[in-house]
């Protein structure tokens, strides 16, 4: 997989945004592996490693912001 470097400078309202729509996110990843057991769409595994890449994204941009604040 290719790797992109994203440099942003945020303010907290969008850094705010960033980090909800991430988890809005990963939150529905999670909603379709749920719905997936019960015999819709697209097999649950495939929902389930969606929703751990986008929490790791997640975590990524959240350590990132700490980094940032200890500067």
């Amino acid at each position: 997989m290719k790797h992109k470097t994203l440099n942003l400078e945020l303010s907290n309202d969008q850094f705010a945004d960033l980090t909800n729509a991430l988890e809005d996110h990963r939150d529905y990843f999670k909603k379709r592996a749920d719905e997936a057991l019960m015999g819709f769409g697209l097999d649950t595994g495939y929902w389930k490693s969606r929703a751990e890449e986008v929490q790791e994204l997640l975590g990524l941009v959240l350590h990132s912001a700490r980094q940032e604040q200890q500067r």
